[in-house]
């Protein structure tokens, strides 16, 4: 392997160029666009845009995952690797219903096999509004709602390219 210097290792030439290239793409309007695309199997997803979600708990680490901007501008986030990191989350298979327990509230959604979204939600025994997605075995939910539920700050860049803060 060819060296820059005696006894070192000279960095093959495309590999720094290449490595700016790729975080200059995940750059824009100052904040981080995930680079995972919906399912192509998720109709729901499609047309969304990946977006870097992050989450933080009261006197917690903020964590970030993949959440998807939809046209409509509401953002939907993964229950799964948000969530489990920051509140209870139950799944009942039998049931397809996903349960989060937030320090008071408690919220249900039931999004059955063969059914790629669910428009409501049971919030502390209440019925309520709310748009689910269920795509290879991830449950996505609004951003807002979790935000309340767990007491979480979220932050979710909005179409505009600024950011949103919920809670």
């Amino acid at each position: 392997m060819p060296t820059g210097r005696k006894g070192g290792l000279r960095t093959a030439p495309v590999l720094v160029p290449a490595l700016l290239a790729i975080g200059a793409a995940a750059l824009c309007g100052g904040g981080l666009i995930a680079s995972v695309a919906p399912a192509a199997g998720c109709p729901p997803l499609a047309g969304a845009q990946p977006v870097a979600v992050t989450a933080r708990a009261a006197g917690g680490d903020a964590r970030g995952v993949t959440g998807y901007l939809l046209r409509n501008g509401e953002a939907l986030i993964p229950v799964r690797g948000l969530v489990e990191r920051t509140g209870r989350i139950y799944w009942d298979e039998s049931g397809q219903t996903v349960t989060l327990l937030g320090p008071r509230d408690v919220l249900s959604v039931h999004v059955p096999g063969g059914r790629a979204e669910a428009r409501i939600a049971v919030l502390n025994g209440e019925v309520i509004a709310a748009h689910a997605v269920r795509c290879e075995e991830q449950v996505y939910l609004p951003a807002d709602l979790v935000a309340t539920v767990l007491h979480l700050e979220v932050a979710v860049p909005s179409d505009d390219r600024g950011e949103r803060m919920s809670r």
